[in-house]
């Protein structure tokens, strides 16, 4: 437990209808009595029940009406006392009680704070605290759902799992290093082996679920490319809902890059609208069409805009080969407009007006297929945490060559170190053997007042 007693502010800045300040730590629930008015006095209060009264100054003038609940530690969010207090929003009624708190002698809480004491007291493992920031920072469906499951501890299960059966293994070997002339049960090379390849195969399968994790977490960049002039800033602008990107008759007109998120049906994707492919002798232009090229080679699906009210040219023809490995659609555009080129021998094409916004929503619809097609079923071996991925690749670095020296004939001594040290890369998921540098580093990047 810590002695001092934190508060923030734990709702966004700016006009809303509530405001919720956040009070952990051994003087809540004396600071509540001295700061609050009403029927009952907090410290009497039935736990987890919210009293209507008021916060009131040093004098005794009220600052504003609110809604007080204490939930007593060990049984409340970060195992200490905890008080919430719900106010009236805006800019100023938070402000004033939450200086009046600090009046009282609570401390200004530092990003994630409130988390960390949680983590800190047993009430969360690391991985489920880590999937805390996730939450808020979720920008879709299955963003939110994997990190709802990894705060449900179903992540952390997997790790458990592997830590204990190496913990197991590991007391068998120590026991047969110190204690040779005992009747202790003897290591089998061939069980152990064989679980060694097991649980590397475990953290080789959690591994794999980094890519779909980093999509679903991170969301899927999908690149608008052709010609100039076929479209693709209108098509952009029309996929977005708004006018982000010029449209001219003009080829040429955009110069650079431009990206924006848009919700396709539960996963979160980033358009770039990039220049026309084209060769250009300004260095600006040249410059463009190269970073064009390197969002095409990155993204993790293209759209080929093509310009139905034109016969194909080579350079459609070479943009299309230049894509073909890639996950891709081909849109044909300018449906409004009598149709002159033949889409049909580069396969099946999704046919709509950027101008007059035709046939959006079935490439809405193909555009989803695309997507999902990326990123399979959930499983608990979704990984979104690049920290995550770091340990769990050591560790089955460390798993692999305590498998190979038991092979090779190498004393248990060197086994066991391998094996030590595959358990310190998945307790640094846990948190059993995070370092204070490492917990400083996570809990910075969270909001105050979580």
């Amino acid at each position: 437990m810590s002695d001092d007693t934190i508060v923030a502010i734990a709702s966004p800045p700016g006009i809303g209808a509530l405001g919720i300040i956040r009070l952990s730590g051994p003087a809540t629930i004396d600071i509540s009595d001295r700061v609050f008015r009403g029927k009952q006095v907090p410290s009497q209060a039935r736990d987890r029940t919210a009293l209507l009264g008021e916060i009131v100054s040093g004098d005794g003038f009220p600052i504003d009406q609110v809604l007080l609940t204490v939930m007593r530690g060990p049984h409340s969010s970060t195992g200490e006392d905890v008080a919430e207090i719900t106010c009236h929003g805006g800019a100023m009624a938070p402000r004033l009680v939450l200086r009046r708190l600090l009046g009282e002698g609570a401390r200004a809480a530092e990003p994630g704070e409130f988390t960390k004491r949680a983590f800190l007291n047993g009430k969360m493992d690391l991985a489920q605290a880590e999937a805390v920031s996730d939450i808020v920072r979720a920008t879709s469906e299955k963003a939110l759902g994997v990190a709802v499951r990894q705060l449900r501890g179903e992540l952390s299960q997997r790790f458990y799992d592997i830590e204990h059966r190496l913990l197991d293994w590991l007391a068998v070997i120590e026991a047969n290093i110190d204690f040779v002339d005992e009747d202790v049960e003897v290591v089998d090379n061939q069980d152990l082996a064989a679980d060694l390849v097991e649980i590397g195969g475990r953290l080789e399968l959690l591994l794999e679920g980094y890519e779909q994790g980093r999509y679903i977490k991170d969301g899927l960049d999908v690149a608008i490319v052709g010609k100039p002039n076929v479209g693709k800033s209108s098509l952009f602008n029309r996929l977005i809902g708004k006018d982000r990107v010029i449209v001219s008759d003009l080829p040429g007109t955009t110069r650079d890059v431009v990206d924006a998120l848009v919700g396709v049906n539960g996963l979160m994707l980033r358009l770039h609208d990039t220049a026309g492919v084209r060769q250009d002798p300004d260095p600006v232009g040249a410059e463009a069409v190269r970073r064009t090229r390197l969002a095409v080679e990155e993204a993790d699906i293209a759209l080929i805009v093509l310009d139905l009210s034109s016969p194909l040219s080579s350079k459609d023809l070479e943009i299309v080969e230049e894509v073909a490995a890639k996950p891709h659609l081909v849109v044909a555009n300018k449906t409004d407009l009598p149709e002159r080129a033949e889409v049909e021998p580069l396969g099946p094409a999704v046919r709509v007006s950027a101008l007059k916004g035709w046939g959006l929503g079935g490439l809405l619809e193909e555009l989803r297929k695309v997507a999902h097609a990326q990123v399979d079923d959930l499983s608990f071996e979704v990984i979104v945490s690049e920290r995550h991925v770091v340990s769990i690749r050591e560790a089955r670095e460390a798993v692999s060559q305590a498998g190979a020296s038991l092979r090779d004939g190498v004393p248990l001594e060197f086994v066991a170190s391998d094996i030590r040290l595959a358990l310190d890369c998945v307790g640094a998921i846990t948190g059993n053997t995070a370092s204070a540098r490492v917990l400083d580093e996570i809990f910075s990047r969270f909001c105050i007042g979580k």
